[in-house]
């Protein structure tokens, strides 16, 4: 065999190698790809849609639905997009999922690198559930008017901002701090109040009427702050002149991160969609 017969084979599968595995697709503005079937796993399920590719970058909308009585936060920094030139990361900011709830996002990556591809992989990482009966910390019970403005109660600090009663209503502004090195899960619907009846002198129990009371995730170091109102009728309790105590029923729970396994999905080139809108 002679060299320049060598030469030519070697190029012939060169080029018949480089033909199989070409992922680039030329003559179009725009890639438009099928949508996978959604996935399920541990009471969490991802669907997809509206995945699109120009020259410099690619967009794929996505649906968690969380069907479990855990939070989920999801942060897109492990998540990538898999090319044969090489991984792109997506640019979400991190987000929170509430539990039996769900959130819709747009994963998008973009740069230099040629995003007309037929094809490409996700793989969906960096997800974790924070179950909502964690550890519970026991506090203080808290008197109104404040004969002192805050506590400590193991890795939660407690300070109250703002008091105002009338005989109608009570109002109570606190600020919460976690200084744990796990996750803090707050539950100000918990919490309630007693006082002393005017007329019998029995201890009654009020809950917190703020109806924008849903649970809150700090991790170490964040603030948040939650609010209580109550209403007791005047003829039990004029709130106004009353001492009262707020009771925190489980309010400040600990709680971990638990990972999520990665799931990877595949996209390719829808091409009877891709030519229509060409």
């Amino acid at each position: 065999m002679t060299f320049s017969t060598t030469k030519a084979i070697i190029t012939g599968l060169i080029l018949s190698s480089t033909t199989l595995f070409a992922q680039e697709v030329a003559g179009y503005e725009r890639i438009y790809y099928t949508s996978p079937e959604s996935v399920e796993t541990d009471d969490i399920e991802f669907t997809f849609k509206n995945a699109v590719a120009q020259f410099d970058h690619c967009k794929v909308g996505f649906t968690i639905d969380n069907n479990s009585s855990d939070f989920l936060l999801y942060n897109s920094e492990n998540t990538t997009f898999n090319y044969e030139f090489g991984a792109k990361k997506g640019d979400i900011k991190p987000f929170y999922i509430d539990p039996s709830s769900k959130k819709t996002k747009t994963l998008l990556v973009k740069g230099s690198e040629q995003y007309l591809q037929r094809s490409f992989t996700i793989n969906i990482d960096g997800l974790v559930r924070i179950p909502t009966d964690g550890t519970k910390t026991e506090a203080p019970n808290f008197q109104l008017p404040a004969a002192t403005n805050s506590f400590k109660a193991e890795n939660f600090k407690v300070s109250l901002l703002k008091y105002d009663a009338s005989t109608k209503e009570a109002k109570a502004v606190f600020e919460v701090t976690y200084t744990g090195d796990d996750v803090a899960v707050i539950k100000p619907a918990n919490l309630s109040v007693t006082a002393e009846a005017k007329k019998t002198n029995q201890t009654v129990t009020y809950a917190n009427d703020n109806r924008k009371s849903d649970p809150i995730i700090l991790h170490k170091g964040e603030t948040t702050k939650i609010t209580a109102v109550f209403h007791i009728p005047g003829k039990i309790v004029d709130m106004q002149f009353a001492q009262m105590h707020v009771i925190w029923n489980d309010t400040f729970v600990e709680s971990k991160e638990i990972p999520v396994a990665p799931t990877t999905v595949n996209f390719t080139m829808d091409e009877a969609l891709t030519n229509e809108k060409k």
